[in-house]
Formats: structure tokens, C-alpha cells, sequence
């Protein structure tokens, strides 16, 4: 089998065979490059804002997991603080379950794991009432002792204003 060598001039060139119309658009126009990159642009756009989406998506629900923490162990302490007999010494009750509402400013929501700065702090509310709860019995009507407790936390993300909030009861010990 013989192998036949071009020149350098004759490899380039495109073969004779084909149209001259078709060998001079052999190559993409400016027009065609610049529409492909408008399009590759508008994608990667449309990405970006994607990604930057659920990044504040995953954001706003870690700070919600966040507070409902923060809610649950107030209600934690509130169900497991003793002595509670309302009847027997009054003076005894534990301050997270006096009547009215207490506020606790600053509360820590989120911080910044590298710098350790505070990005988001709230507000904890938490209100204690009487729930009334009476019970008759041969007669006689005693109370029962029922507190009812709603914790709330509040904080802002983004200048948007966002609540959690808990509620139990809790009954005299006795």
C-alpha cells in the first residue's frame, strides 16, 4: 500500500469535491458566538439566583430549628422545676412558673461558626397564667392548680419578623 504525502498548502485547503458555498461557513460567524454566550450567560444567572435561594431557604430553617430549641428547653425547665404545690407553701414556687410574663432580651438564635459573632438574636417571652381548672367532687369544688406556660421566641432575618411559640401545663406536684 503506498502512502501518498501532501504538501502543507494542499493539507489546509479544503478538498476540491466540495461546493464553495459550504467550505467558506465551515466556521462559526461572530453572531453564532455571541448568541451561544447569551445563552450560556442566562443559565448561569438562572443558576446563581437558584443556588442563592436555597441557601437562604436552608438559612431561615436552621434559625427556625434554632428557636424551636430554644422554646423546648424553656419548656423543659418549666416542667421538671420542684418543688410546685401551690396549696402547701406558696412561697416555694419556682420563678418560671410565677403568674405573669417574662421577657429574656438577646437571646442567643445564631452565630457565626468561624468568628463566633452573633448574626441573629431574639427575643424570649414566656407567659405563665392560671388555667382555672377546678374539679367537683361529693360536693365540694377544689382548684387544681393548673398553670398553662407559652414560651415565644422571636427574631428578624432579613427584615422579616419570625415567631416560635410553645405551650404546656403543669400541675401541682402534690
Amino acid at each position: 500500500m503506498e502512502t501518498i504525502m501532501l504538501s502543507h498548502s494542499r493539507q489546509s485547503r479544503p478538498p476540491r469535491c466540495l461546493p464553495r458555498a459550504l467550505a467558506a461557513r465551515a466556521g462559526f460567524t461572530l453572531v453564532e458566538i455571541v448568541i451561544a454566550l447569551a445563552v450560556l450567560g442566562t443559565m448561569a444567572a438562572g443558576c446563581y439566583i437558584g443556588f442563592n435561594a436555597i441557601n437562604e431557604y436552608s438559612v431561615s430553617s436552621r434559625l427556625y430549628t434554632e428557636a424551636q430549641s430554644i422554646c423546648q428547653n424553656q419548656v423543659d425547665l418549666i416542667l421538671s422545676k420542684e418543688p410546685f404545690d401551690v396549696t402547701t407553701n406558696p412561697q416555694k414556687i419556682p420563678s418560671v412558673l410565677a403568674l405573669g410574663t417574662t421577657t429574656v432580651p438577646n437571646v442567643f438564635v445564631y452565630q457565626d461558626p468561624v468568628s463566633g459573632k452573633v448574626i441573629v438574636s431574639g427575643t424570649m417571652s414566656t407567659t405563665v397564667t392560671d388555667a382555672g381548672s377546678t374539679m367537683s367532687f361529693a360536693g365540694t369544688t377544689a382548684n387544681l392548680n393548673v398553670r398553662r406556660a407559652t414560651v415565644t421566641v422571636s427574631y428578624t432575618l432579613h427584615n422579616r419578623n419570625y415567631s416560635v411559640s410553645m405551650d404546656t401545663m403543669r400541675t401541682a406536684d402534690q
